[in-house]
């Protein structure tokens, strides 16, 4: 399934639908390459990186010029991006992705046995990685805090999460007409709906007219998140640069205190002690955004200091939110939001349940990541690797050969 959706630079996610690079995809996608092909795994990371903004930015979407009129957005809804990318000529979205790349990166690494080979790919991609991550540490900090500043829905790759429902009271309406072409493959019922697409444009328009500068359009736009797999997973990045960069004799670019700064920044923002929950915040408004999801627990596998006690806790509560359902449903099932074949809300994703068992994985909750492996395996082949499934009755939904659900699967069943 791999092979058939690489496109010889990059694998795309799915045969139709999505036909460029998405950048949190690639991270995925890389872990199933190195299980059978590791030029490719590295292929696949390093021409991600080919689409580096000179600043440091790795955009989420990079754009095969063959295919600009299969999609929408194209890069024509990000003016300027063109000029700001380290190598001209690639075309890019303005807006970033979760960094689970860079911790791909190391684990892509790792799977080479021969020394030298892996060393040679971490020295090269250990620059484009580092600058990523020092981009988001820098420019995407508001006053006062050392989160990170998530600037549009689909940078957090969550796009319709209910987490972002408060988006619709700013009334968002894109200048520029457009055609959705995203229920061409998939049916209306299982995508974002039009009011939600129109704040999607919309936002995109704002970042571009803000000069892609945060500080230039963070008066003029509703949606400041600090998202909680966001910071978790850029917090996990930081930590695998700098160990990569420790094996290979440079330096760890980012500092102990730095990092211990952002992890404690994290359990005060994120933490919710009366619901027993990590919670995204808004960082407009000031306070914790109340919707349930299954970031929270996703953000397990982050670099967020997280006892194996709380862990277990996360993982159970949640669990029992949805007895009888299939692992993991992105909204816990007796939340009123929750829709098993909306998209981000509901539907079980291959990459949710790989996010969790390997944050249950790290805590030595080896039981637990074991089960919720195997149930995940089950479950994606029988749905020949959809893109995303309905929790209720584990059918597949959206489109079916989807790179990261095979990808994944590889892992997973690598891992065991």
């Amino acid at each position: 399934m791999l092979r058939a959706n690489h496109t010889g630079r990059w694998t795309k996610p799915s045969p139709v639908q999505y036909p460029h690079q998405w950048n949190w995809d690639s991270g995925f996608i890389s872990l199933g390459w190195s299980t059978f092909d590791w030029d490719r795994a590295t292929l696949e990371i390093e021409s991600m990186l080919a689409a580096q903004w000179s600043n440091g930015m790795v955009p989420h979407l990079h754009y095969d010029p063959d295919h600009l009129v299969d999609y929408f957005p194209g890069p024509d809804r990000w003016p300027g991006a063109e000029l700001r990318v380290r190598h001209l000529g690639e075309l890019t979205s303005g807006i970033s992705n979760p960094p689970i790349l860079a911790i791909a990166a190391e684990r892509v690494g790792r799977r080479q046995h021969d020394p030298d080979r892996r060393t040679a790919f971490w020295r090269r991609v250990l620059p484009q990685l580092s600058d990523w991550i020092r981009y988001l540490l820098r420019d995407r900090q508001l006053p006062g805090s050392p989160l990170v500043t998530v600037v549009h829905p689909w940078e957090t790759g969550w796009d319709n999460s209910p987490r972002w429902d408060f988006l619709a009271a700013a009334g968002l309406k894109p200048k520029r007409p457009y055609e959705r072409l995203d229920t061409r493959a998939v049916g209306s019922g299982e995508r974002p709906s039009g009011r939600d697409y129109d704040a999607y444009v919309a936002l995109a328009e704002v970042i571009s007219e803000g000069g892609f500068d945060l500080a230039a359009y963070s008066s003029n736009t509703p949606f400041l998140v600090n998202d909680v797999l966001f910071d978790s997973l850029t917090l996990g990045a930081a930590d695998a640069i700098n160990r990569m960069a420790s094996e290979l004799g440079t330096g760890e670019p980012f500092a102990e205190k730095q990092l211990d700064d952002f992890a404690r920044a994290f359990e005060e923002v994120h933490w919710n002690a009366q619901a027993n929950e990590y919670r995204d915040h808004d960082a407009r408004a000031g306070r914790q955004i109340d919707a349930p999801s299954a970031a929270g627990l996703a953000a397990l596998a982050g670099g967020a200091r997280v006892s194996a006690e709380r862990g277990a806790a996360l993982f159970d509560a949640y669990q029992a939110r949805n007895r009888g359902l299939l692992p993991i449903p992105t909204v816990p099932a007796d939340s009123p939001s929750f829709d098993p074949d909306l998209y981000w809300r509901g539907p079980v994703w291959v990459n949710v349940n790989w996010l969790v068992a390997d944050g249950l994985a790290s805590l030595g909750l080896t039981a637990r990541a074991a089960d919720l492996s195997q149930r995940t395996l089950t479950a994606v082949e029988g749905s020949n690797f959809a893109e995303y499934l309905n929790p209720t009755d584990a059918m597949g939904r959206g489109i079916r050969g989807f790179s990261w659900s095979a990808a994944l699967a590889l892992d997973l069943l690598e891992s065991r």
